[in-house]
């Protein structure tokens, strides 16, 4: 009897490589994934709280670096290869060269720096951007516009960051500021009522009146010599000393929220009153550096196409 051994595609023809072909996809994606999580590793957004140990990130390395030199030599599985390994050589370059902090403004507040940040979240001090950056305005949907020194506005909004100068910079929170930016006050007269807005250094005029801001006291009460002060900072008893005139004729009224019309002057044929507080709103923005952030973004391109050319049929 003659025993014939053939092998295991048969005879006649190539045997199919069904599994050389899935070990060779697996260890792309292998690679790919080991790729991405080295970048994600050492990106530095991550928080402290979830930064991999050092061991790990070396051993992510390793596999990355394992997976390119026993990769398949398909254009496509090289193409992944090198474009994760290109990713995460960036993203680690822009951890140790790049820069990142917060920037706080209020509306018409300006600074040439901002309080950089350090991995750990620690603050390095201030760090010069270069240029002067001034808080145009505060855009109701949550965003927020600059104006550099140039002249150029720099528009961010919840979600979309805009580059300029080589920073980033991306809405981060948007809180009260840390003064009014106005008082609305209610004028009562002869002829009816209505409301104005005053603040410092911007008076209104109603009914022939000129009303300015003279003293704003945001927590109001009495020291043991019954002179007027501030408990604080916050809104809570708010009180000011406005100057009003009209023609030749001038008074100084006190207004306080807790007691409308409380106090009226002779000679003044109108009721002032403090209805509300305006405070202004304090945005806070993320500042960052990264010059090897092109390279992040060809990476992910090259590896985008690698992935493709390697799904494509045969």
């Amino acid at each position: 009897m003659k025993v014939v051994f053939s092998e295991p595609g048969g005879a006649g023809g190539a045997p199919p490589r069904t599994t050389d072909r899935s070990t060779r996809k697996n260890l792309e994606a292998g690679t790919a994934i080991c790729g991405l999580l080295l970048a994600a590793a050492l990106h530095p957004a991550l928080s402290t709280l979830l930064h991999p140990p050092l061991v790990a990130v070396s051993a992510l390395a390793l596999l990355l670096v394992a997976g390119l030199l026993a990769g398949p030599r398909n254009p496509g599985g090289r193409l992944v290869g090198v474009g994760a390994l290109a990713v995460a050589l960036a993203i680690g370059y822009d951890g140790l060269r790049g820069h990142r902090g917060m920037l706080t403004l209020e509306p018409g507040q300006g600074t040439p720096s901002f309080e950089e940040e350090g991995p750990d979240g620690r603050s390095l001090g201030l760090r010069p951007l270069g240029y002067g950056v001034v808080l145009e305005r505060a855009l109701p949907d949550g965003g927020a516009v600059l104006k550099a020194g140039d002249g150029a506005s720099i528009a961010v909004r919840p979600g979309r960051a805009a580059s300029y100068g080589g920073f980033r910079f991306g809405v981060a929170a948007r809180r009260e500021g840390a003064e009014s930016s106005a008082l609305r006050i209610a004028v009562a007269g002869p002829h009816g009522s209505s409301v104005i807005e005053v603040g410092p250094g911007a008076p209104a005029t109603v009914d022939g009146l000129q009303i300015s801001l003279e003293q704003y006291f945001p927590d109001f009460a009495l020291d043991n010599k019954q002179q007027p002060y501030s408990r604080s900072a916050e809104p809570r008893n708010p009180a000011a000393l406005l100057r009003v005139t009209r023609g030749a004729e001038a008074w100084r009224v006190f207004v306080i929220r807790a007691m409308p019309g409380i106090h009226r002057p002779e000679r003044l044929d109108r009721v002032l009153s403090l209805t509300d507080v305006v405070v202004s709103e304090a945005v806070t923005l993320r500042v960052s550096r990264e010059p090897a952030a092109a390279a992040a973004l060809g990476g992910m391109i090259v590896m985008a196409l690698g992935m493709a050319w390697t799904a494509r049929p045969a």
